[in-house]
């Protein structure tokens, strides 16, 4: 029988009956995440053969191997659902699914990548760790395996920009707080725009897949991500993001029409995105239809 949450919603097994709405809203944040978890690696993966040191390409790619996995997790998890594997990218391609704004940038230095994937990754935690508490629990299962992996992915990030504001010269620097100011309005959207006056009419939070409102989200990461980059020493310019006498934290709203062009393929790699994945289909058509005949 399907458990009941401290929140008073359901929570239920592949196996359990449940609500279409339930079952629906599951497939489509776990295809929107195994989708995401794929592209999302294109931006790293362009660094793996310019990294500074063997080291240092050894941690991007043990990143990107990560990442990967995370793609297969929820992608089974969206399978099991109903949606074919194949078809999560096919989507992509034929334009009927969308990655989040970030992955549709690149990183222009090695110094930016730190600071960038630092917001990113914390970010996504917080993110994360709000979506367990969701009432579909293969899902929840999933991503307590993939925030696990993801704190190191954090850590890296911190060490990574660590070590340049510390081994590294004025420009270096320089171009970690640039990658800073770059990324941070970015990951601030990544969120999603305001909701609070319209959450408890969002259909997921009231099916119990949404636990938590972007705005909720935004300033419990805030909480977390702006003392970090204070002690490493990053300026935080109060034009960009400041804590209000309340405690709230106040910022420069993204522009939510540019951030919808962006999404919609309008970014600077967007169709490179595109292109990566479309030539990797392509290349192993052969492998993917002999692995279709074995099962």
């Amino acid at each position: 029988m399907p458990m009941a949450t401290a929140a008073g919603h359901r929570c239920y097994e592949l196996w359990d009956p449940m609500p279409d709405e339930v079952r629906e809203g599951a497939k489509r944040f776990a295809t929107v995440q195994a989708l995401n978890e794929l592209v999302g690696v294109l931006p790293f993966a362009e660094w793996l053969d310019r990294a500074p040191s063997h080291t240092r390409r050894q941690m991007l790619m043990a990143k990107i191997q990560d990442e990967v996995g995370h793609g297969h997790v929820a992608a089974r998890v969206a399978e099991d659902l109903g949606m074919p594997r194949e078809r999560i990218l096919l989507d992509y391609l034929e334009g009927r699914a969308k990655v989040h704004n970030i992955f549709h940038y690149s990183f222009g230095t090695w110094e930016e990548l730190g600071p960038g994937l630092l917001l990113m990754n914390s970010a996504a935690i917080v993110q994360f760790q709000s979506l367990m508490k969701g009432v579909y629990l293969p899902y929840a299962r999933a991503l307590r395996k993939i925030e696990r992996e993801e704190s190191f992915h954090y850590q890296h990030a911190l060490d990574l920009t660590h070590e340049v504001l510390t081994h590294g010269d004025a420009e270096q620097r320089r171009r970690v707080q640039e990658g800073f100011e770059l990324w941070m309005p970015r990951v601030l959207a990544y969120l999603g725009p305001p909701d609070t006056d319209t959450l408890h009419a969002n259909r997921m939070w009231q099916i119990g897949l949404k636990p938590d409102g972007n705005d909720a989200l935004r300033q419990a990461w805030l909480n977390k991500i702006i003392p970090v980059f204070r002690k490493l020493g990053v300026h935080v310019d109060p034009a960009l993001v400041r804590q209000a006498p309340s405690g709230e934290w106040e910022f420069a709203m993204p522009d939510w029409a540019e951030v919808k062009k962006v999404i919609a393929g309008g970014g600077p790699a967007s169709q490179r995105r595109l292109d990566w994945v479309r030539h990797a289909l392509d290349r192993n058509t052969r492998y993917r239809r002999a692995l279709r005949e074995v099962s």
